[in-house]
């Protein structure tokens, strides 16, 4: 059982480590995962064994790890597969993630996450601050995430790191060639891996196909069945849902309006229903083909909760969209997805044979160009039948089982 040390400011490079009295730790396993320290942990809740007597649900933590992860929501969830191969290498760690707060909805009720901290442009969580970690995990090269890692006191470092002129450095030949990818367009368009087959490089853990993890709560799961129940008008039938919009990065991540009235309309003489998916960007839009549907189309709203939305999600049987976190959702709540590129790599997104990627051929995709003058463009070179046999195909996945 390890001491209990209590950290005080003072004026200097680091805070003042005192020990508390030994007669006031002697009965608290505080190296175990479930210790809280401020109030009863979940197994004493459970079971009202004390501490100092407790044997089956001591678990004690070997290393303390924390991962900084921030980027963009969809990155953040992709980055989930790489959480069983990291207890792999680290079998007792006690991980901590931080995230942009909007992600943080993404990592709740994930079971290999043991703490979530929200991070806010200039609000850095205390714990950083006044915690030492064994290892810190940063598999982002982006100068925030790198100097977020370079605040956590740490031995190891895995990933990306500060050198003295703040600018981000590699600390593994799989961290250098990911970030070769992202310094250049031209082998950005030329690779051929998948984000968690880089990945497994970049943090140096063995891979294996292993997907995203989102998990949902009862109540969210039950609002997208009752939406789907409400609006399916046979079980033979499927509820397609289509993510209109991705992001205001890129513009041609999303297919155009055109196509997807076009698809809705032969969704509808085919006998399927849509559900309409999106966020704030998308109500207008949506709005717009809702109205040209003739009813074969439901808005599910732009105001919904990540909770919400992957709930809905997953009431679908088959889900069309851009390279965009709809598509991330999608894959981690193994949901058909039929996934439509443009500007961003095809190759390096997996959807883990619950779907399939639609492209078109032409020599300019995966440009990685915010916008461009080619006509006609990648998503308009995108075929209504095409996407429409997808979906067909792979909705049959979930009516089949």
């Amino acid at each position: 059982m390890r001491e209990i040390f209590l950290r005080i400011p003072y004026r200097g490079s680091d805070p003042l480590l005192i020990q508390a009295p030994s007669h006031a730790m002697t009965s608290w396993k505080t190296d175990c995962r479930h210790f809280l320290g401020d109030r009863p942990c979940a197994p004493h809740k459970l079971t009202g064994v004390d501490c100092s007597e407790c044997r089956d649900d001591y678990d004690p933590i070997q290393t303390r790890m924390l991962i900084v992860k921030l980027a963009a929501m969809g990155d953040v969830l992709r980055t989930t597969s790489m959480l069983p191969a990291i207890r792999r290498r680290w079998p007792a760690a006690h991980i901590t993630w931080v995230t942009n707060s909007e992600s943080v909805p993404l990592l709740e009720n994930n079971p290999a996450i043991d703490r979530i901290l929200s991070f806010s442009a200039g609000a850095v969580p205390l714990e950083i601050l006044s915690e030492r970690y064994d290892v810190v995990v940063n598999p982002d090269a982006a100068p925030e995430s790198c100097a977020l890692a370079h605040l956590a006191r740490s031995g190891s470092r895995v990933g990306y790191a500060f050198d003295e002129r703040g600018v981000p450095v590699p600390l593994s030949d799989g961290a250098r060639h990911w970030m070769n990818l992202g310094l250049s367009d031209k082998r950005k368009r030329a690779n051929k891996r998948t984000y968690q087959e880089l990945m497994a490089d970049v943090l140096e853990v063995d891979y294996r196909r292993e997907p995203p993890v989102m998990n949902i709560s009862h109540e969210d799961g039950e609002k997208g069945r009752a939406l789907a129940e409400q609006h399916a008008t046979s079980k033979h039938q499927l509820l397609v849902g289509l993510n209109t919009g991705a992001g205001g990065r890129w513009r041609f991540k999303r297919w155009t309006e055109k196509g997807y009235a076009s698809l809705i309309k032969r969704l509808g003489e085919s006998g399927h229903r849509v559900l309409l998916l999106g966020g704030p960007s998308e109500v207008e839009r949506n709005a717009r083909l809702m109205r040209a549907s003739h009813g074969i189309a439901v808005d599910s709203g732009g105001d919904n909760s990540l909770g919400t939305f992957a709930g809905l999600v997953e009431a679908c049987d088959v889900i069309v969209t851009g390279d965009t976190l709809a598509m991330h959702v999608a894959i981690a709540r193994q949901v058909p997805t039929v996934v439509l590129f443009g500007p961003t790599s095809l190759d390096e997104i997996d959807v883990f044979d619950r779907g399939e990627r639609i492209a078109p051929e032409l020599d300019c995709l995966g440009c990685y160009l915010t916008d461009c003058d080619v006509s006609p463009n990648c998503m308009e070179s995108i075929s209504v039948d095409r996407v429409y046999d997808a979906v067909i195909r792979n909705g049959s996945l979930t009516t089949a089982s």
